[in-house]
């Protein structure tokens, strides 16, 4: 199971990894478009906007396969390892509760806004595809937490 969702959230990441190049790419070219001919992108705000917010979501699944989260142990580095296993599961079964509502909440939002028919101003981009995306990454990242407090819970269990 841990190889399956590690390789599916390797997958998020690299298209993470694409929408970080088209941010990229395209402030770079406006902004040269804009210096050498005084034209830039119409629109390239939302493009960049959109791309770097569900990136961010989207990485989040890999960082939990991973274990790469900012990670304070000061108060619990003398604690047996047991105890940091239990500590660790039950932090992380939160983590995936409270995503999970975020995942929720934002599918909700997503289908609020494809029923207004938001849009962007310049582009016309709907709205509901960063809800959609966003809601997507995060409904597997709280698959990832549950997978990472399971496996916590069975080192806590395990005799020292």
């Amino acid at each position: 199971m841990r190889g399956a969702l590690s390789r599916l959230a390797t997958l998020f990441a690299l298209a993470a990894g694409g929408l970080l190049l088209l941010a990229v790419g395209v402030t770079t070219t406006s902004v040269l478009r804009g210096a050498f001919a005084g034209r830039p992108i119409l629109g390239d705000s939302e493009i960049v906007e959109l791309a770097l917010g569900v990136a961010v979501v989207i990485c989040m699944p890999i960082c939990e396969m991973k274990g790469a989260h900012v990670l304070v142990d000061f108060f619990t580095q003398k604690l047996p390892k047991r105890g940091i296993a239990g500590l660790d599961a039950v932090m992380r079964a939160i983590a995936a509760l409270v995503v999970a509502v975020l995942a929720w909440r934002l599918a909700i939002g997503g289908y609020n806004q494809w029923d207004r028919e938001r849009e962007s101003m310049f582009l016309q981009l709907p709205f509901w595809w960063g809800y959609a995306a966003a809601a997507i990454g995060m409904a597997m990242w709280s698959v990832c937490a549950a997978f990472v407090a399971a496996e916590s819970f069975a080192r806590m269990r395990r005799p020292a």
